[in-house]
């Protein structure tokens, strides 16, 4: 009997160990996911939730991406809008004052007036075309990001040192938009109709050859003037509409990342993160199943104990 005895204490003894120990385990598995706030502590918890978990964490961080990439040329977009803008400025005000030298009233001395103010103007618009995004590349240099769009050539004439490369980035399904832009597209030449013959003129030296008929005191050279400074404000006016257009697209497509990146993040929400309502209920029924062990535990291996003294 006292053996039979002690082989029951025995398994008594190893099953309230083995029932407490695993109450113990998931007390403490619940109070884990409560401090992460996390249902799936490690992917052996619960294999199909975990890798769901990793492919959302994936689909998250590409759109996040995708969006980061976009809000650069958005940002890019609207610095070369308001470089543009302030060219249109520029135009205007050398449009008036074209239109000031061509006055027969004026003598040489308001000429000359005129024109010292118009090199300012084309020193502006210089600096302008050599405008730079948030991070220090030039906004109208091609894809020489890195080269200043124009320069000043020793015999005072602007170049451009850009290329004409454009590279586009994709804005929604099948739609592109441009990355960058060239200098010449946007500061582009003027045409002139000389003895029936299409002649272009780089948008600069058109300028500087106003200042110069202005200077001299060139009726015909300053009529040009006026005729250049209307394609000029024309090629202006569609560069600008232009980077609008691209600029709506861009955030059209941000606007909709956004809203499928709150979808992802919803779902992931779902997956991952813990019901603490739950939580709390499911922690209190564990602390009291493993007080409830370790109350019959106490109770039986007392009585077992004293029934192996007995016996």
């Amino acid at each position: 009997m006292a053996s039979v005895s002690k082989v029951s204490t025995s398994f008594l003894f190893d099953s309230a160990t083995e029932r407490m120990s695993s109450l113990q385990k998931r007390l403490a598995t619940t109070q884990s996911q409560m401090a992460e706030g996390k249902q799936v502590l490690s992917p052996s918890d619960a294999p199909d939730k975990a890798a769901a978990i990793q492919r959302l964490n994936g689909e998250l961080e590409r759109q996040n991406n995708y969006i980061s990439s976009l809000q650069v040329a958005l940002h890019r977009y609207q610095g070369e809008e308001t470089a543009l803008r302030s060219a249109n400025d520029v135009l205007t005000r050398m449009k008036e004052l074209s239109l000031q030298a061509t006055n027969g009233t004026q003598g040489k001395v308001e000429h000359d007036a005129i024109a010292t103010e118009m090199q300012a103007l084309r020193d502006q618009l210089v600096s302008l075309g050599n405008t730079r995004d948030d991070s220090g590349n030039y906004l109208f240099s091609g894809t020489r990001v890195n080269t200043p769009a124009f320069a000043t050539a020793a015999d005072g004439s602007v170049v451009y040192q850009g290329d004409q490369t454009l590279t586009k980035i994709p804005a929604g399904v099948e739609r592109q938009v441009a990355y960058s832009r060239s200098g010449t597209d946007v500061f582009s030449r003027v045409i002139r109709d000389e003895n029936g013959q299409s002649v272009a003129v780089g948008f600069f030296d058109a300028i500087d050859q106003m200042i110069a008929g202005i200077k001299a005191g060139d009726g015909t050279a300053m009529q040009k003037s006026v005729s250049d400074l209307d394609q000029m404000l024309s090629n202006l006016s569609v560069s600008l509409a232009r980077t609008g257009s691209d600029q709506s697209v861009v955030q059209s497509q941000i606007d909709m990342l956004s809203e499928t990146k709150l979808r992802v993040q919803s779902t992931l929400s779902d997956v991952q993160d813990l019901d603490y309502t739950t939580a709390v209920t499911q922690m209190n029924k564990e602390q009291m199943a493993l007080q409830a062990a370790m109350s019959s535990f106490a109770k039986i291996s007392g009585m077992s104990l004293f029934d192996y003294i007995k016996g």
